[in-house]
């Protein structure tokens, strides 16, 4: 699968990679593998799987997808 780490989701990959190429034997809970991956859950707001978005507890993965996660955005007044 590919895994794309936007914004500063980057910084727990320990090569500061923002693109990942994960391979999956079977399909997996996003929130597990992130967990696996060192990627706190809680850091998620948007998630997009395939080009759909989906809730972070929803959204099972497997070998051919393409997943981009963002942190919350903040800024502003």
């Amino acid at each position: 699968m590919h895994l794309h780490l936007g914004g500063h989701l980057n910084w727990y990959d320990p090569h500061k990679r923002a693109r990942l190429e994960i391979r999956l034997a079977e399909p997996i809970a996003l929130i597990e593998l992130l967990r696996q991956l060192g990627v706190p859950p809680a850091e998620v707001a948007v998630v997009v799987l395939n080009g759909a978005a989906f809730a972070l507890d929803d959204a099972v993965v497997s070998d051919a997808d393409r997943v981009d996660i963002y942190p919350p955005l903040g800024g502003g007044d």
